[in-house]
């Protein structure tokens, strides 16, 4: 628990600090992306601290809300147009991802594996039924998203990496 009491310190911290730098113009983004990045942020700090602790409500719901500040960034950075057809899906894909993240975490417990497949070929279902899937304007824009952000993706790896390294130690 105190693990937690100090994430929410740094978080205050992070938002504290934004907030400042924005007020005295250092910054310039709106409020709504200062707190989506403290959203994942808190979402990828939970998951960190639950995952291999038996942890899973910590773990749910870190991995729901580091995807659900992705999803606000993809929306709010990219022309992505999310509109009422992709909210059924995206309702099943988030659920979908955290119960495969449950189950990356406790491999012996099969039902969140299931249940994660099951939640995301349904979205992937409604998405194909609304016709709002086209996998060569996917890969176009994951291109794009990644040709942009090669660098933060690259020491986002070498973090991952040493990180797993270290907890082998």
């Amino acid at each position: 628990m105190r693990k937690y009491q100090s994430l929410l310190t740094y978080l205050l911290l992070f938002l504290s600090i934004s907030l400042l730098l924005k007020f005295f113009g250092f910054i310039r983004i709106s409020n709504g992306e200062i707190f989506n990045y403290a959203l994942i942020l808190l979402g990828i700090s939970v998951v960190f601290l639950s995952l291999g602790k038996n942890r899973k409500i910590p773990l749910f719901f870190g991995t729901v809300f580091f995807l659900i500040g992705i999803l606000v960034f993809v929306l709010n950075n990219f022309l992505i147009f999310w509109g009422p057809l992709l909210l059924m899906p995206t309702i099943l894909f988030i659920p979908g991802a955290t119960f495969l993240m449950l189950c990356y975490d406790d491999p012996s417990d099969k039902k969140f594996f299931v249940i994660g497949s099951i939640l995301i070929l349904a979205g992937l279902i409604v998405t194909v039924i609304n016709g709002q899937l086209n996998l060569v304007s996917f890969y176009d824009s994951l291109l794009k998203i990644t040709a942009f952000y090669w660098e933060i993706i690259l020491i986002a790896a070498v973090i991952l990496i040493l990180v797993s390294f270290e907890e082998k130690k």
